[in-house]
């Protein structure tokens, strides 16, 4: 026995448009005008566009192919992109609305989409629509993701910089720092403004030296993620630093800095005991190795300076915790 055959369309209820070819709708004031997609429920629909996907529940809409949408009021906009595709959402008016693909929300009122993201939680937009961006997770309530690539946001009302890479955000009303690698930011509510009190931790700094001239060295290795001293920030910095030269016995060299900055109407300064310094290992054949911190007030940004020999080949690591206020 071969059971029932319906050819390429079947329409189960009171539902008002079926059109395509190898569709199937199911329950009351449905639509569904995309090939090989079912719908089911009442009041869901879907477009052209949203072929291959399957949609079920309440008022849930669906122009991205190749997708799975359940709940209530759940959307997969597409504004006309091609890359809206390949979705699950689940859940309550969630909107999926972003040159996005391949993307998980679930939860009550989250917007967004990115690409490669996982969104979970309330209220929380997930905007990852810039080129080049994606990739990232975001959950909790209320949180604000603007165009972080590879990382994790969660905790409840947060606010991401567009270059949040590599990194975690968490905690409450903070805000991360801007061009930052692999960096973790917590924050515990805020006086005034979102991350006017927050500690970011685990910042990975590293460089080389050649000679004895003291080099700044960056997170990522990139002058370009140099941490700014905003407009009324004071930040108390501290790095534990090591090096190693290349060859010999390995030598290796360690210290740990500490020092306060503060940006106050555009001039950036040192705190008034200067620099904190702790000699944790020194080998013999680097005494002139050194590892001090330094305010650039040309660009308002503190530094991480290290200094080798002449002759020397040594790359140079360091874990920096930042604590910052920003009081006006």
């Amino acid at each position: 026995m071969l059971g029932y055959r319906f050819g390429n369309k079947a329409n189960f209820g009171d539902n008002t448009i079926l059109s395509g070819s190898y569709q199937y709708v199911f329950g009351s004031g449905n639509t569904n005008v995309a090939d090989y997609s079912v719908v089911g429920g009442i009041a869901c629909g879907n477009a052209t566009t949203a072929e291959h996907s399957f949609v079920w529940g309440s008022g849930n809409l669906v122009s991205g192919a190749n997708s799975a949408v359940f709940g209530e009021g759940n959307i997969i906009s597409g504004g006309g992109f091609a890359n809206a595709d390949h979705h699950l959402l689940a859940g309550r008016s969630n909107n999926l609305k972003s040159n996005c693909d391949y993307n998980i929300m679930g939860g009550s009122g989250n917007t967004g989409g990115g690409t490669g993201g996982l969104t979970w939680g309330a209220g929380n937009t997930h905007d990852g629509s810039a080129v080049g961006v994606g990739h990232h997770a975001v959950g909790g309530r209320d949180n604000t993701l603007a165009a972080g690539y590879y990382g994790l946001l969660f905790g409840q009302a947060n606010v991401s910089a567009a270059e949040f890479g590599f990194g975690l955000q968490m905690g409450y009303s903070g805000t991360s720092q801007d061009t930052l690698f692999g960096a973790i930011s917590t924050a515990a509510g805020n006086f005034g403004t979102k991350g006017d009190s927050q500690l970011t931790t685990n910042v990975v700094y590293r460089g080389q030296t050649t000679n004895n001239t003291a080099t700044v060295i960056y997170n990522g290795a990139t002058s370009s993620n140099a941490w700014d001293l905003a407009a009324n920030d004071s930040v108390l910095v501290k790095a534990t630093v090591i090096g190693r030269k290349a060859g010999d016995a390995g030598q290796t060299a360690a210290y740990e800095v500490i020092a306060t900055f503060k940006n106050q109407g555009g001039t950036s300064t040192i705190g008034t005991t200067g620099v904190t310094k702790r000699v944790l290992n020194e080998d013999t054949g680097t005494s002139n190795y050194d590892a001090t911190l330094a305010e650039n007030n040309t660009a308002d940004t503190w530094e991480l300076k290290v200094t080798g020999d002449t002759g020397h080949n040594v790359n140079w690591m360091a874990n920096v915790e930042i604590l910052k206020l920003n009081v006006a």
